[in-house]
């Protein structure tokens, strides 16, 4: 049976008459002061109060004072005006991003592209290796010259037997005078401007497609004659 004694320790008493004394110690424990609530506010205004005299006189506006309001906005309901107003969009970006070229009259960018101005020549006719290409194509008489004729041939192949295998020996030639073209342009382009722009394949075929056009339908217009040294 255990007994808490006035002297400050337990003590244990059992028939055996063995006592035990187990002591306890106290440890005097600061606590802290209560907060005075009626301070407080004082003490926070006086840590405030310097940092809005610091401010710029008013108020910051509240985030939705300060964005333009937009109306309500709602959903297409029907195909065609989700077309109309898709439309609209680009239009407005288009009209955003407008150059000084823009103003120009389409005859004005036409004779601008015919006298070979790079600010309006397609992103295929760009570069010295393509303009080099098309003065070779307007100097030279070449075999694609005549590839508009293949067409009539092709339909004769229909009726008469044999056209055909003459049409696609035609057709093998023109390739070979394609390549054999593209890397004589190649060559040159590397030998005047240090690099080539494209494959001998590639510039060969953009020689053959404007070789085949007759020489007014050609753009940008040729600025040499058969025969000239180019």
């Amino acid at each position: 049976m255990l007994v808490w004694p006035w002297s400050g320790c337990w003590r244990s008493r059992s028939p055996s008459r063995h006592r035990t004394e187990l002591s306890l110690t106290l440890v005097p424990v600061k606590l802290l002061p209560r907060r005075n609530a009626e301070t407080t506010p004082d003490v926070l205004a006086d840590v405030v109060e310097p940092n809005a005299a610091a401010g710029k006189g008013r108020p910051t506006p509240k985030r939705r004072d300060s964005v333009v309001q937009r109306g309500p906005v709602s959903a297409p309901k029907t195909r065609k005006e989700a077309y109309a107003r898709q439309k609209q969009a680009a239009k407005a970006a288009k009209g955003a991003r407008k150059t000084p070229t823009a103003a120009m009259t389409p005859q004005e960018r036409r004779a601008a592209l015919r006298a070979g101005d790079p600010a309006f020549l397609p992103k295929r006719d760009q570069g010295p290796t393509r303009k080099l290409a098309r003065d070779y194509t307007d100097s030279h008489r070449m075999l694609s010259n005549y590839l508009l004729l293949l067409f009539p041939l092709l339909f004769l192949g229909t009726i008469i037997r044999g056209v055909e295998i003459f049409v696609i020996l035609v057709f093998f030639a023109l390739l070979v005078e394609w390549y054999l073209t593209g890397r004589r342009i190649r060559s040159m382009a590397i030998e005047r401007n240090g690099s080539a722009q494209g494959s001998a394949m590639s510039i060969g075929f953009y020689a053959g497609s404007r070789a085949y056009l007759p020489r007014r339908w050609r753009l940008p217009a040729p600025q040499t004659k058969i025969g000239d040294k180019i």
